[in-house]
């Protein structure tokens, strides 16, 4: 069906055609590009006012292009590409409104039109494996018998290898911390790490530091940040490969644990065995090695050492991050500290570690 009207004379012809019964309903209606029920009412407007009757007396702009205006907007778009349908109105000055412009692009296949962009994008490849380090969260992803999840990870920039990445049920400042801390254990410390500025990250105060940033100091590792997706661009493509590949063949996972533990599997897979085209057909753990700058494990949990004051309550537990924690009796009412080492949750009192269990994130 024509997107444009028939021009007055020619819709004479036709419905006089049809009402002398030249020709049938089906290719009047289909030689004026309407339905049957316009159609009729074409025929009874005619019988009643002649041709005046067949003038469009809408007030729109809604098709008032002639068949020669649509041909120029079409020429004009495939000879310069780059032209918006706004553009081409206004460089043909059209009296119609721009949407209609881009209807009859559409209905030509000539939205989507490639042209040369007049500032390239600027692409960056760290040189080195662990020169460069991107870590993000992924946005919440609905599992049905579990809830919402976020999946947290780090990822080499020059290999694409991903040392660490793990699901959790909230994006707090303690998830990131505990994916950075079991890639740093294993992979090592690289020179820089690049991220957004969520609070997780860095401070939102003007004066201060986040714990990510002063722990970063204490390592040595220089961090970049990025105001937009954009700019992590290898991370924002692992999420999408995630959600593509590993999120709908898990969907029905019971437990956190059950995700966590699919995706270990998956993400050795991913490292080790996944031939990525962009590398010729290469696992990334072939362009991948773990960082020369490597702590002990002793030495790692001591620079990353987490110290916080709880008080505990009537019940005999405290608060961290959401989650409650048991003490020994004898405790109630005093402040302890809690320091956390890797995964393990210390309680100190009067310079004496009384308890210690696991960090439950």
């Amino acid at each position: 069906m024509s997107i444009l009207k028939k021009p007055i004379t020619e819709r004479e012809q036709i419905v006089s055609s049809f009402i002398k019964k030249e020709i049938g309903k089906d290719t009047a209606a289909s030689l004026l590009g309407c339905t049957k029920r316009t159609l009729e009412t074409y025929v009874k407007q005619y019988l009643v006012f002649g041709a005046s009757g067949l003038v469009d007396h809408r007030r729109s702009n809604h098709r008032k292009l002639l068949p020669s205006q649509v041909e120029t907007i079409v020429t004009l778009k495939r000879t310069e590409p780059w032209r918006s349908s706004r553009n081409i109105r206004d460089h043909l000055n059209l009296p119609v409104h721009d949407r209609v412009v881009w209807k009859i692009l559409v209905h030509y296949g000539l939205t989507k039109v490639n042209f040369k962009r007049v500032k390239a994008i600027i692409r960056f490849e760290a040189e080195h494996p662990n020169d460069l380090w991107q870590t993000d969260i992924m946005g919440k992803i609905d599992f049905p018998k579990i809830g919402i999840l976020y999946l947290i990870a780090t990822l080499d920039d020059h290999s694409r290898f991903v040392p660490c990445g793990r699901w959790f049920k909230t994006q707090g400042k303690m998830n990131v911390f505990s994916v950075w801390y079991q890639s740093l254990s294993q992979f090592g410390i690289p020179k820089k790490m690049l991220q957004d500025e969520g609070s997780q990250y860095k401070a939102r105060i003007r004066f201060g530091t986040a714990d990510y940033e002063w722990y970063a100091k204490r390592l040595g590792i220089e961090l970049i940040w990025v105001p937009r997706p954009q700019v992590k661009g290898k991370i924002e493509r692992f999420w999408k490969f995630v959600q593509r590949d590993f999120v709908p063949a898990n969907l029905k996972a019971k437990t956190t644990d059950d995700v966590n533990g699919a995706f270990r599997v998956w993400l050795a897979w991913y490292n080790y065995k996944f031939k990525s085209p962009y590398f010729d057909n290469e696992p990334h753990a072939a362009r991948y090695r773990p960082s020369e700058r490597r702590l002990k494990r002793v030495e790692l949990e001591t620079l990353l050492l987490v110290e916080e004051r709880r008080k505990v309550t009537r019940e005999s537990t405290i608060s961290l991050y959401g989650k409650h924690y048991y003490v020994p009796p004898g405790y109630i009412g005093c402040r302890i500290w809690v320091k956390i080492k890797g995964d393990t949750l210390f309680m100190e009192a009067n310079g004496k570690v009384f308890w210690h269990t696991r960090l439950r994130l």
